[in-house]
């Protein structure tokens, strides 16, 4: 079901009036216009995809309790796009409330924060481990500064998640909390975020043991992909299904890690490094990839550099891309 570009709809579904309830009471619970749908369990009983776009006038639409309704419990695919309001998206309990969801997208929205601060006790936090979320994107979402409360636990729903793309949310200063592992994931794409300095902790860096593909790009002020702090965990950090990396225009990249840290990616096959001008190595520690035979400086190039091993032909194209500017500065002066 697409609901796109309704402009003189108001709000987009309402649950049916009881029995026995009249005209006038159900309609001052909502409002005075009429919905969209009357809805109740058996409006949608085999609904599997939404994409609802909004405008200024549509109220009561994304927030109210009857998108958390058992009227939507087949939906597998959900998308909002053009939400006005400047608030929380999301609680857990919606989430909870669609157990078969797998995809939500969120793009061209003031949100400044995804999901909601709630408590939750240890038998809803299982329900939620429980949920089969598996891909979440989130583009154009300017006023974006957090997915959730710093200071509440780590939220569950992730731990199925295996796609996460975030894309233009350049007010977004810390992609998740420390705490927050994401074992499952296999694809992560970040693009045209200014606000990150680093990308993950060290502790979630770890958990991603089942990431296959990884492409940062177009962030200004990253300095560094995985953070280790000083109270980090020890130990080697390992990628061990990584295939494919790409760090592309990160004009402020000084390295992958700049933390004491050994890394091994044992698949590791292609690796894209392409203006990045402060890389001058790619971790301080160890490093192993062994089925890596060359850097690639585009997409499309089918021959790439290499000096032996990714850290010496990371180090070497530093040196060449200064020794390039050394020499335009001179023929300047």
């Amino acid at each position: 079901m697409e609901v796109i570009e309704c402009h003189e709809v108001e709000i987009f579904a309402a649950e049916c009036p009881c029995f026995g309830e009249t005209h006038t009471e159900s309609q001052v619970k909502i409002s005075n216009q009429q919905p969209l749908f009357w809805v109740d369990e058996i409006t949608f009983p085999i609904l599997e995809e939404l994409r609802l776009k909004q405008n200024d006038t549509v109220k009561g639409t994304w927030h109210s309790q009857v998108l958390s309704t058992k009227c939507f419990k087949k939906l597998k695919v959900l998308e909002l796009m053009c939400i006005p309001e400047k608030s929380t998206v999301l609680s857990y309990c919606f989430i909870q409330s669609l157990p078969n969801l797998e995809k939500l997208v969120l793009s061209d929205a003031s949100f400044c924060q995804i999901f909601q601060s709630e408590e939750l006790r240890d038998e809803e936090r299982h329900a939620l481990r429980l949920t089969r979320l598996s891909e979440l994107r989130l583009s154009k979402l300017p006023e974006l500064t957090r997915l959730w409360e710093k200071e509440c636990q780590p939220i569950p729903i992730f731990c199925n998640l295996r796609i996460l793309e975030v894309l233009e949310c350049g007010k977004l200063k810390t992609l998740v909390p420390s705490l927050v592992s994401l074992e499952n994931l296999t694809n992560l794409e970040v693009s045209r975020c200014h606000g990150f300095i680093n990308l993950i902790a060290c502790s979630t860096a770890k958990s991603l043991m089942l990431l296959e593909r990884m492409s940062i790009t177009d962030c200004e002020i990253i300095e560094e992909i995985v953070a280790c702090g000083g109270d980090e965990m020890e130990g080697d950090i390992v990628f061990a299904r990584l295939k494919y990396l790409q760090l592309s225009c990160l004009p402020s990249l000084a390295s992958f890690c700049l933390g004491d840290h050994n890394f091994e990616f044992p698949v590791l096959r292609k690796v894209i490094v392409r203006e990045c001008p402060k890389m001058k190595i790619f971790c301080q520690g160890d490093l192993s990839t062994p089925e890596l035979k060359q850097v690639q400086l585009t997409e499309e190039e089918e021959k790439g550099r290499w000096e032996g091993d990714l850290k010496t032909t990371i180090k070497q194209l530093f040196e060449e891309m200064n020794a390039g500017n050394s020499e335009v500065t001179e023929v300047t002066n």
